[in-house]
């Protein structure tokens, strides 16, 4: 893919009625993908994806491709409560 990947991703949860960051993905080329969770309970998704990968299609994508995995979170999933935003700079 050509297509600029992502530097910083943030997941935001919308329950309780209001938009709460929960977690951070971070990536820099040359680097591996990190995670901050910034509420464990709320931020288990994101803890998920990092550990077993980001559904696509029947594969999953994991934090060891780096910009595909960056790009992979940013999908159109079908989720109430969350939203993956892209916060590169």
């Amino acid at each position: 893919m050509t297509e600029q990947a992502p530097t910083r991703v943030g997941l935001y949860t919308f329950a309780q009625h209001t938009s709460r960051r929960v977690a951070e993905f971070r990536w820099e080329p040359g680097r591996a993908v990190t995670l901050d969770v910034l509420d464990p309970e709320w931020g288990a998704l994101a803890q998920d994806f990092y550990d077993n990968g980001v559904p696509a299609g029947p594969e999953r994508v994991r934090p060891e491709t780096g910009p595909e995995f960056m790009r992979a979170l940013l999908q159109r999933f079908r989720m109430s409560y969350y939203k993956f935003v892209d916060e590169s700079a």
